[in-house]
């Protein structure tokens, strides 16, 4: 378990288990969902894929819509599934069963330069060292048959997009990590695909090249109104650039969902663990009050939650778990005004990170607990060290219960 506070004066939770429910912040929205709108026409549909390499599932039974102008990010561990579901959009594996559909067209016995529609940037690049940066990102159009003064100008408008310019003539050897990775990109903007698959693009580069060039691929693919379709094991690259977020284990689609959503109501443990930082634990319903939320004791140690039900319910006596952010819990030297979501624990390391602290906290039967602390002042009053004896505690909207 990890607990958090950005402020040592946040209200107490309720005084009692009977108070009146607690609604959850929503996650932050976008007026730009078209997969909540049944009218709308996805522009890729894969319907029932497999995919096998002899007995070995890769991808199994999938069905999934992607629609226009989306970033969408296909996330999970490595050997997932995702990116032999990506290149089964590309065209280089065959399903072994199921149906590819792009803009309304069958296209899973298409050769991958018959999908005029589609076009992928490899997770190595792989540019021509012999050419230089302007003959790379023409390559594709040349081979096209594409007329001189048009490839000149698609060629141009690439290196303005990506600010390419001042290294037109230079090869790829001369550049550097993050500048390759631009090239790329523009070879592949250049055709002006309505898709753009990404196989880890951004897997090079150091952490503040790669955070300055997801912003870069946001604004680009929001300026061009392509379809980004993007695989990553990055969660915080997924949640950064995507407007929906297919999280993948074991070959199947564990939860489809825009990152605020994963992130505050994820479906299970798994996702829950997968998409950032996390506290579970393991309860037992005791008591389904009048109200709908659900009373809860704790497996591992003495404590009495409350929490809103999952979407599909929960009964007395039902095994579940209680998943808490790290910031949604509060840390403190004094014990809260209700015994209600509220255990004490004892301060065994602390972590500093500049903008915030780590406190793991040892809780219940020999349980660790990482709090944050945001330090928001240079000076703290109530400085928590060490061996000290805190509680923890969190309003009953903070956690979601989980069934699996």
């Amino acid at each position: 378990m990890s607990v958090a506070t950005t402020n040592d004066t946040m209200p107490a939770p309720a005084a009692s288990p009977s108070a009146k429910k607690a609604r959850r912040t929503p996650a932050p929205q976008s007026s730009f969902a078209p997969w909540k709108d049944p009218n709308a026409t996805p522009i890729v549909r894969f319907e029932n894929v497999t995919k096998r390499f002899g007995s070995f599932v890769a991808v199994n039974n999938i069905s999934l819509d992607i629609y226009e102008r989306e970033f969408f990010a296909l996330l999970g561990p490595s050997g997932c599934g995702k990116t032999t579901l990506l290149r089964m959009l590309a065209g280089f594996e065959k399903p072994t069963e199921g149906r590819i559909i792009v803009n309304g067209k069958d296209v899973t016995d298409l050769m991958p330069y018959e999908r005029d529609a589609v076009n992928m940037m490899f997770q190595s690049y792989a540019l021509f060292p012999h050419m230089s940066v302007e003959r790379n990102i023409g390559f594709g159009l040349r081979q096209e048959g594409m007329p001189a003064a048009d490839i000149d100008a698609r060629v141009d408008e690439a290196m303005g997009m990506l600010e390419l310019k001042q290294f037109a003539k230079r090869k790829p050897h001369q550049l550097s990590g993050g500048q390759q990775q631009r090239v790329a990109l523009a070879r592949a903007i250049a055709k002006k695909p309505r898709i753009m698959l990404l196989d880890e693009p951004l897997g090079a580069l150091d952490k503040r090249l790669r955070q300055t060039a997801q912003f870069e691929l946001m604004h680009i693919q929001e300026s061009t109104g392509t379809t980004f379709i993007i695989v990553t094991h990055d969660q915080e690259e997924a949640m950064t650039v995507s407007s929906r977020i297919a999280v993948m284990d074991h070959g199947e689609l564990v939860q489809v969902s825009t990152p605020g959503e994963i992130y505050e109501t994820p479906q299970s443990q798994y996702v829950a663990s997968f998409i950032g930082d996390v506290n579970i634990l393991e309860c037992r319903v005791s008591n389904v009050l009048p109200d709908g939320q659900l009373e809860l004791n704790w497996v591992d140690g003495t404590g009495k939650f409350v929490a809103q039900p999952p979407p599909s319910g929960a009964t007395k006596d039902q095994q579940v778990w209680l998943a808490l952010r790290p910031e949604k819990v509060r840390i403190g030297l004094d014990r809260p005004a209700t015994d209600v979501n509220a255990i004490p624990g004892k301060v065994e390391n602390i972590g500093y990170l500049g903008s915030i602290s780590h406190y793991h906290v040892a809780v219940g039967n020999d349980e660790s607990v990482t709090a944050l602390r945001a330090n928001a002042s240079l000076a703290v009053d109530n400085t928590i060290n060490w061996e000290n004896d805190v509680w923890l505690d969190w309003p009953a909207d903070a956690g979601v219960v989980l069934i699996r």
